[in-house]
């Protein structure tokens, strides 16, 4: 039988992949509190959206690995990418490795940036793999004012 990667079983479900250097913050986690579908945000019209850094991390707060990350949706109106930043843990209050929350972690970030002078809305679409296999899609809609 022959086994099929990640980004072929990605194509033929029809996304598009554009590969982004390795992504890093606490393993599973978009964002703060308990990952969802999507996440909703608001940004200043020629301003910035970061999100993460996303990586796995051990139980002494130590990261131990990075995840892959691919934008899968670009946005019409604006930029997303993957970029090395630092950042901070952070997981929701009842998750198991809350206490990490607040401390640095180095790893890649999805960043979104609207193109110059546009005001609306936008959206993007990009897709995490952690080392463990869990894999993480999140929709963003970003409102640029």
């Amino acid at each position: 039988m022959h086994s099929l990667k990640f980004s072929q079983i990605l194509l033929i479900a029809g996304l598009a992949l554009t590969p982004m250097r390795a992504a890093s913050a606490a393993e599973g986690e978009l964002l703060s509190g308990a990952a969802s579908d999507s996440v909703a945000t608001t940004v200043s019209s020629g301003g910035l959206v970061f999100l993460g850094p996303f990586s796995g991390i051990d139980g002494r707060c130590r990261k131990t690995s990075d995840a892959q990350a691919w934008i899968v949706e670009k946005p019409r109106y604006g930029r997303a990418s993957a970029i090395k930043r630092r950042g901070e843990i952070a997981y929701g209050p009842q998750e198991r490795l809350a206490y990490c929350n607040d401390r640095p972690i180095v790893g890649t970030t999805i960043r979104y940036q609207p193109a110059r002078g546009f005001v609306g809305d936008d959206t993007f679409v990009f897709v995490l793999r952690f080392r463990d296999g869990e894999v993480r899609a999140k929709r963003v809609n970003v409102h640029v004012e």
